[in-house]
């Protein structure tokens, strides 16, 4: 009987750990629409050079409604584990925190690549996952990274990429002609922009 009432005694701990953790999560999800509302609210009226100075005054703007929703992943994910452990046993909550591991380091290496894009056209690894399509490279294979082999003996993914690769120079060249972007302009220092500046 004291068994018992220590296993009933346990679980409902586990019962009011999860209440818990449910409770942050839906905390967390409910700041981050809050947050996302109140800056759509201010920005979208706003040109895109006023928005562009909104996101520089407040940089937090987009970094803290993200955070948010991945604290209430993680939260809600955790009070998973834990009506796994009352309701199925250590083993299996053992099997699903395995899961949720490698799951969160897919996304972090996922997250950290894509981080890692390159938008300036150069040599760099990053730069070469999209310049592969431009009229520079397209028409040399051996040069296209790993994810595109398969387009190689793909005639119709090669015209579907040809034109994203057309629009690509299209774009780029219509940026410099207009002056709007400057070729090597985003690997400038500050030091080289104000010298610039000054001329």
């Amino acid at each position: 009987e004291d068994d018992e009432d220590d296993f009933a005694f346990d679980l409902e701990k586990l019962q009011l750990t999860l209440d818990l953790l449910a409770g942050i999560s839906l905390v967390y999800c409910m700041w981050a629409v809050i947050g996302c509302v109140v800056a759509l609210m201010y920005v979208e009226p706003l040109s895109n050079t006023d928005a562009i100075k909104f996101f520089v005054a407040n940089p937090a703007s987009i970094g803290t409604p993200a955070l948010s929703i991945g604290f209430a992943c993680l939260y809600t994910l955790v009070a998973a584990g834990m009506w796994v452990v009352g309701s199925s046993g250590v083993f299996n909550a053992a099997v699903y925190y395995t899961f949720l591991l490698v799951v969160l380091l897919v996304t972090i290496g996922e997250a950290r690549d894509k981080a890692g894009f390159d938008p300036v056209a150069g040599n760099s690894s990053k730069s070469i996952e999209w310049q592969w399509v431009t009229s520079e490279y397209f028409a040399t294979p051996e040069k296209w990274p790993w994810f595109a082999a398969g387009a190689k003996k793909d005639a119709k993914a090669q015209r579907i990429y040809r034109r994203m690769g057309m629009a690509i120079d299209h774009g780029v060249a219509a940026e410099e002609a207009s002056g709007r972007v400057l070729p090597g302009a985003a690997n400038a220092t500050v030091g080289e922009i104000r010298a610039s500046s000054k001329e």
